[in-house]
């Protein structure tokens, strides 16, 4: 019996360790696609801008008006077009980088609310835990995304004394 638990320990040992690897290869590459995808969102932003700034330089060199431009008493005013750029992923970065990060996307922080409730696994209090709109989203340029942010709360759910977690608890 003794014999059978030692083998069946070294078979679980090392399927953990092939799981290990396995996790690690898939980080890497959950890291790779999240550059590129950064870097792919920047560069359809700056084609995005590209876009908008020839379209409007061709609208007043032909002297035709385009299709953003309309006649209001008597002289042609032309209206600002906004472009829209893509809501990036701050969720698990702390307020002060997601508001950064925001703002080099052309976008603004709007509401901030604070979530007192026991934080996710995994979550440290100052953290973004959600955003709207959601990342991915198109929004003109300037507009507004709210975010929810972790603090610390003053209790945690009542838990019975026997509980594993009654320790973390920082009831009396």
């Amino acid at each position: 019996m003794k014999a059978q638990l030692e083998q069946r320990l070294i078979e679980l040992r090392k399927e953990y360790e092939s799981g290990q690897k396995i996790l690690k290869d898939i980080e890497l590459k959950i890291a790779e696609l999240e550059n590129r995808k950064t870097g792919l969102s920047e560069t359809l932003l700056r084609i995005s801008g590209a876009i908008d700034l020839l379209e409007e330089v061709l609208g007043e060199s032909s002297g035709v008006p385009g299709p953003e431009t309309k006649a209001n008493s008597g002289t042609i005013a032309r209206n600002v077009k906004v472009p829209n750029v893509m809501v990036p992923n701050v969720v698990r970065q702390f307020l002060e980088k997601a508001e950064k990060t925001l703002e080099e996307a052309g976008l603004t922080t709007g509401e901030v609310v604070e979530q007192k409730d026991v934080l996710p696994v995994g979550i440290m209090a100052g953290e973004v835990i959600r955003q709207d709109p959601k990342p991915g989203t198109k929004l003109p340029a300037g507009s507004t995304v709210k975010l929810v942010v972790a603090v610390k709360g003053k209790f945690m759910p009542s838990l019975d004394k026997r509980s594993l977690c009654d320790s973390f608890s920082d009831r009396n």
